[in-house]
């Protein structure tokens, strides 16, 4: 990974600030060229059966609860469930310059934010290249709407993320290393619903909270 392969208005999003001038400038491309040094990403995906009953819907057998995630994979037989992370470095990079200077490391957070969704990016290309249906959902994560946050063990459980990609969850629910993902995407031969009415998605313009929304682009 190098910073040419960031999206600078993307970390601009993750700040939620306009283009900084002068020193502060200088300041943010040294913390992406840092990031991007310790960043070691890894990722895993598997695609699992998608299965649809009255009381909501199942991947690969695990029960997922929330209408919200029901709706994203309607129509869908299949669906990716896939991991990333960034590693521990990322971590141990901000958490050291949370000691010694908070602008950097508020700097390195937001670059670590459009790091893991660069990689997440990433995969997804491979996997559209490797599985060709015709219509994908978006990537909906456990903590959007109304599917549940304490999902997150059951879904890296079912990718053995900790033994593959070294990625754990704590017992409050909390990824680690920190700067994670997991992520359902449905995959169908029919157009497919977007239920991601509390995550920022491709288009703030889309988007039914963009006018409150504390993250739309600038």
């Amino acid at each position: 990974m190098t910073p040419a392969d960031l999206s600078r208005d993307e970390i601009l999003m993750f700040l939620n600030t306009p283009e900084p001038g002068g020193h502060l400038s200088e300041m943010l491309d040294e913390c992406t060229a840092a990031l991007c040094k310790a960043a070691q990403p890894r990722t895993i995906y598997r695609v699992l059966p998608v299965q649809h009953t009255e009381t909501g819907v199942t991947l690969g057998g695990l029960p997922l609860q929330g209408d919200d995630i029901a709706l994203h994979l309607t129509g869908c037989k299949e669906a990716v469930l896939l991991a990333a992370t960034l590693s521990a470095p990322v971590d141990a990079l901000i958490r050291r310059a949370e000691v010694t200077d908070m602008t950097k490391a508020v700097m390195l957070d937001a670059v670590a934010g459009a790091a893991v969704e660069h990689v997440c990016n990433q995969l997804e290309t491979e996997i559209r290249a490797k599985y060709p249906y015709p219509y994908y959902t978006a990537r909906f994560s456990a903590g959007y709407g109304d599917f549940p946050i304490t999902q997150q063990g059951d879904l890296v459980k079912l990718l053995d993320a900790s033994r593959k990609i070294g990625l754990t969850v704590t017992p409050a629910q909390t990824l680690l290393p920190l700067k994670s993902v997991t992520a359902v995407m449905g995959m169908s031969h029919e157009p497919v619903k977007d239920a991601r009415r509390f995550c920022c998605g491709n288009s703030c313009a889309e988007c039914p909270y963009h006018e409150d929304c504390p993250r739309a682009r600038l």
